[in-house]
């Protein structure tokens, strides 16, 4: 006997059951879900879809084809008609998660693809958009389909909603002795490949949904159905900075014909490949990796929804709206977790363990408006508050240039880098800065802790358009005319300061503007991991400096009070 705890998951008002189930016995569906599932999605427009790979639905396009006259003339496709048994071979669920740690276990399993719609329905764009708002902290309910004796069968509590037959994915039509003698002709089922083919016209035509997959004769009038294909493509987005379409990298690409989900990674040029379907199946760009989360606004996770196609590659340029503001955010992200970060330790990885606790997924929200004028921002606090439910990082960036969305992304995970570096100090920090009833303290951490993220930031950020795009000529802000933080007079920023990249550029910007209002630098030659470790410890902007004269030998660490001192509180 196979014992089985479903956690009934009802919209907000159903408690959890238990029950057993022998392998033979059909599982529970929980009904009241479905109904609580449908009003919800139906009430944004939704159109709720008649399911083919329900095992109902399959069990009956079985028994119609054997009732065919055309196939029981024939002894050998009859035989062929007999041999199959259709039982369950997925399960669809939905998980209605209450805590980070269940959402950070469902997300670490790279098995399941997750989405927090419903698979039976068809939406558009809009109503996808228009669902409400989610409350600060809470958790969208997800949908997926497990295959039935997996281990995330067995690891992640559920709501079952359907239990499905996917011919597709059953061992019985992958088996590669059967695959010979394939027919053309509808009239016959020469093998186990035909036989895939009229039991899927036949659930897609009981219930209305033939139009999705291939049914059309041949050049020499033979027919076909359900033809293996392989989607590709590549993604592309605009980016006025360097001033054409580049390569969207990184990226997951999702190809999804009803609970058949196949994956693919963008590479350097963007192209991506993956799995064969068969038939109609929708593109989806899902902004998410086993590191970060972006979503879209509130806690719904940010998509791009391609087209839903046969046959058909999928070469997509993103020029603008919610698309392209995920993108940058999803570029600065997978840089910055996947690319060339100059030898700095990762942002916060998923499932990673320091001395404070085990790490999850960092959320990103994409925000559109900065309520209250609050920039973007980081903070482990508001998620650890929210039991992990909140977004750790909010970007309001919205309707910015490029670089300037990559830039602040960058910023916000270089504050993240140093919450788990040193989580004690970069606490004290955080505390001092903004709760000190000593103006002076206030001054000094503020400073130490914002101008660590601006130091990352204008490196990374010069190095994707500098040198990855080539061009010479770009300063990070320069339409602020900030020029690297190189432009900037002392009184005009006292925390947000170019101490960190001065000591690693070799311009004295005193000497360059010939002008006392501009910082004196006289130190160079530093690297960015060396200010990094230099952090551990480091409590006050002066020790930040301390640390770095005591772990260092740099020929111009005589000049670190000089430059340190430029900004006084």
């Amino acid at each position: 006997m196979r014992k089985k705890i479903l956690k009934t998951l009802a919209i907000s008002f159903l408690v959890g059951i238990t029950f057993s189930s022998c392998a033979n016995d059909e599982l529970r569906v929980d009904e009241a879900t479905k109904q609580s599932i449908d009003e919800k999605f139906t009430s944004i427009g939704g159109k709720k879809l008649e399911n083919p790979y329900s095992v109902k639905n399959m069990r009956k396009a079985l028994e119609e084809l054997k009732k065919d006259q055309k196939f029981k003339k024939n002894s050998s496709t009859s035989k062929t008609l007999d041999e199959l048994t259709i039982e369950p071979t997925h399960l669809y669920v939905m998980y209605d998660l209450q805590s980070e740690e269940e959402e950070a276990n469902l997300k670490a399993d790279s098995s399941i693809v997750v989405f927090d719609y419903p698979l039976d329905y068809e939406f558009t764009d809009e109503q996808l958009d228009s669902r409400p708002a989610l409350a600060e902290g809470q958790i969208p309910e997800y949908f997926a389909a497990i295959k039935i004796g997996s281990d995330e069968e067995a690891e992640h509590q559920y709501t079952l909603l359907e239990e499905l037959y996917i011919p597709e994915e059953d061992e019985y039509f992958n088996d590669p002795s059967q695959t010979t003698g394939k027919s053309t002709d509808p009239n016959e089922i020469a093998s186990r490949e035909d036989l895939l083919r009229h039991l899927l016209h036949k659930a897609y035509e009981l219930t209305g949904n033939e139009y999705e997959l291939d049914n059309q004769p041949t050049q020499n009038g033979k027919w076909i159905f359900g033809t293996k294909w392989y989607p590709s493509g590549n993604i592309q987005v605009y980016d006025e900075i360097v001033g054409r379409n580049v390569p969207v990298t990184g990226a997951q690409v999702l190809m999804r014909q009803w609970f058949t989900v196949r994956q693919g990674i963008t590479d350097g040029n963007g192209n991506f490949s993956t799995g064969f379907v068969r038939g109609k199946a929708r593109y989806i760009l899902q902004w998410e990796r086993y590191n970060y989360s972006i979503r879209n606004g509130s806690l719904f996770q940010a998509e791009t929804r391609g087209p839903n196609v046969k046959q058909e590659a999928w070469s997509h340029t993103i020029t603008g709206g919610d698309d392209k503001y995920h993108a940058i955010i999803h570029q600065a992200a997978h840089d910055y977790y996947y690319g060339h970060r100059f030898g700095l330790i990762s942002p916060p990885m998923n499932n990673h363990i320091y001395s404070f606790g085990r790490q999850r997924q960092i959320k990103i929200a994409a925000r559109e408006t900065a309520p209250w004028g609050v920039p973007s921002s980081y903070s482990h606090i508001r998620s650890d508050l929210t039991f992990g439910l909140s977004a750790q990082i909010h970007i309001k960036a919205w309707g910015r240039d490029s670089d300037e969305v990559y830039g602040t992304t960058i910023h916000e995970l270089s504050h993240a880098l140093h919450s788990v570096l040193d989580r004690g100090s970069y606490d004290n920090i955080v505390r001092d800065s903004f709760l000190s009833t000593n103006s002076q303290v206030r001054n000094r951490n503020r400073r130490l802790l914002e101008t660590w993220p601006t130091t990352v930031e204008i490196l990374i950020t010069l190095d994707r358009y500098k040198t990855k795009f080539n061009k010479p000529n770009y300063k990070v802000y320069q339409d602020n005319n900030y020029q690297d933080y190189q432009n900037q007079k002392i009184a005009s920023q006292n925390h947000y300061t170019s101490g960190g990249y001065d000591m690693i550029d070799n311009i004295n910007q005193r000497l360059y503007y010939n002008d006392s209002s501009y910082p004196v630098d006289r130190v160079n030659g530093y690297t960015i991991k060396q200010l990094e470790q230099a952090l551990i410890g480091a409590r006050l902007w002066t020790g930040w400096r301390d640390n770095i004269k005591t772990k260092y030998n740099n020929p111009t660490e005589i000049y670190l009070d000089e430059l340190f001192n430029n900004w006084q509180d």
